[in-house]
């Protein structure tokens, strides 16, 4: 009896790991078949027909920041000395800037330094002598109304500062800009395709490949009135101009 039993669960496990193999089988085909379509739509795409086409867009915008540095200096016997008068210095020509309506989160200083300062025409192998330290500040101004840019940069000079770098105009959300000059770039070389294609009696089928590349941001001329600023005092006035943003795209397309 239990010998009976024994040979049939041993014919029924059989069965089960016949069919468990079959279906291993049948899911190792499935996988190979969906592997070979891939390759083999892979490899149609490579050897699909394409034409590559270029496309150019510009973008103008009249820059609406403009950015301000400037750099009180100091030497005296001490650094101590040196830097209470550069504090002073740096104060005032911080507390005018906020009077004048920039924000705090413009104003940011992007360099401190005390550093001694040595006469080096001792001879006759003396060590140089120590005549004294340099304290310098930096500031870097971010001015949000470009109106304002003279009437600024004179009174910081008023304000006794030793070094005063720019202004230099540009646009504070170029991204939009250059999208701007992209969409007109990729309009330009769809066009081209169209062209071409009725040209060459095919048909465009798809974009396979992108690329672009972006030309910068460069500052135009624009020497009209409206767009002059500057400050009744020492300072001239500035020519904002406009700031020009360039696109190069390259669009590959399927042909058939």
């Amino acid at each position: 009896m239990n010998t009976f039993f024994d040979q049939n669960n041993a014919t029924r496990m059989g069965k089960i790991l016949m069919v468990l193999a079959i279906l291993a089988t049948l899911f190792v085909c499935v996988k190979f078949v969906s592997a070979v379509k891939n390759m083999n739509r892979a490899t149609d795409i490579a050897k699909a027909t394409t034409i590559d086409v270029s496309g150019e867009g510009k973008s103008f915008a009249i820059p609406d920041i403009a950015n301000v540095s400037f750099t009180v200096e100091q030497k005296e016997a001490t650094v101590h000395e040196a830097q209470k008068i550069v504090t002073k210095k740096s104060n005032d020509a911080i507390a005018f800037l906020k009077s004048s309506g920039i924000a705090e989160k413009d104003i940011q200083t992007t360099n401190y330094s005390a550093n001694p300062q040595y006469d080096y025409s001792y001879s006759g192998g003396r060590s140089p002598k120590l005549t004294g330290y340099i304290v310098s500040n930096t500031v870097t101004v971010k001015i949000r109304d470009t109106a304002t840019v003279g009437k600024i940069i004179d009174g910081l000079g008023a304000k006794g500062v030793t070094g005063l770098t720019g202004p230099n105009f540009t646009v504070d959300n170029p991204n939009a800009v250059s999208a701007e000059a992209r969409a007109k770039a990729i309009a330009d070389a769809k066009a081209k395709a169209e062209v071409l294609a009725k040209d060459l009696g095919v048909r465009l089928v798809r974009i396979v490949r992108f690329s672009e590349s972006n030309g910068g941001n460069y500052p135009q001329p624009m020497y009209a009135k409206d767009m002059m600023v500057g400050g009744a005092g020492a300072t001239p006035e500035f020519a904002v101009g406009e700031n020009k943003f360039t696109s190069n795209v390259t669009i590959t397309y399927e042909i058939r």
